[in-house]
């Protein structure tokens, strides 16, 4: 089986309205053709990917998560996570505002096009079958929230070590769509 190494990605939002309007700069320095990211003037942290505040969502799908759908339909797994303090742009990156009336809007993040590059992928494969598992978690405070729960009640779910599966999370919801495929 063919190893695929984790990967990290910086994405940098730009400044907000409020963060110009009171004064503050970015502290940022991107290095040209470098995936570094320069703190201040003394830090530099280098990634596998490093997209500065102007980049489209269309350059951080293509570059980094059109990899990762190309060995899911070889059968391996793929996960996405975007991880950063609140207000650091992971709903925006990952597009979950998303609406049915914003298909074709640059601005829709990385499950929107994941999903329609799904879809396109099936069209292309009509006499393959298909089994897809999704599931949509979030960790927040050091919980661990379904997503896809349809409990108005969305309680922490726990880590637990299966012998046979190794480690997962107990409960979490896996939707299997098979007529809509």
């Amino acid at each position: 089986m063919e190893v695929i190494p984790v990967r990290v990605a910086l994405r940098c939002r730009p400044l907000v309205p409020k963060e110009i309007n009171e004064g503050c700069q970015s502290c940022l320095t991107f290095v040209p053709g470098e995936p570094q990211v320069i703190v201040g003037t003394e830090k530099a942290f280098t990634y596998d990917y490093v997209f500065e505040p102007t980049a489209e969502q269309e350059e951080v799908f293509s570059t980094v998560i059109s990899p990762l759908l190309r060995g899911l339909f070889k059968g391996y797994h793929a996960t996405v996570l975007a991880y950063g303090q609140t207000g650091s742009g992971k709903t925006y990156s990952m597009g979950g505002a998303y609406t049915s009336a914003q298909e074709s809007d640059p601005s829709v993040g990385v499950i929107p096009r994941v999903i329609r590059r799904i879809f396109e992928e099936r069209e292309k494969k009509a006499d393959s079958e298909f089994c897809l598992a999704v599931s949509y978690l979030e960790i927040y405070n050091e919980d661990i929230l379904d997503l896809l729960s349809s409990s108005k009640d969305r309680s922490a779910l726990s880590i637990r070590e299966d012998p046979k599966e190794g480690i997962k999370v107990s409960e979490v919801q896996c939707e299997k769509p098979v007529s809509c495929l």
